[in-house]
């Protein structure tokens, strides 16, 4: 495989990642009313979720996997292994919004 193909495709792994990754990260807060008071109006609450929270640090540290590859892959070439490994953690990135997603949700 010639180096700009590896380059892009470890590129293309990367962008996979990194858009898992902001999808999980948008999952972490929480928006909540409770009912009115003695005023009248209801208080908006905002609470953080968890397993999304876990979920943005397990995409991040593949985030940060895919980086290295891609900068090891500009380099030189690289084993079968490693391109095996860096699928793994895009699918790992993609996976974990996907599990979050599925979570169940705490009810106010």
């Amino acid at each position: 495989m010639s180096q700009p193909l590896r380059v892009v495709l470890a590129s293309l792994l990367l962008v996979v990642a990194v858009v898992g990754l902001a999808t999980v990260a948008d999952q972490i807060t929480m928006t909540y009313f409770l009912p009115p008071g003695e005023g009248g109006m209801a208080t908006e609450h905002v609470a953080l979720f968890g397993p999304a929270i876990a979920g943005t640090v397990g995409a991040a540290v593949a985030v940060a996997a895919l980086v290295v590859h891609l900068l090891v892959v500009i380099r030189r070439r690289t084993p079968g292994w490693v391109w095996i490994a860096a699928t793994v953690c895009a699918l790992l990135a993609v996976g974990a919004p996907v599990i979050v997603s599925m979570s169940d949700r705490p009810a106010f």
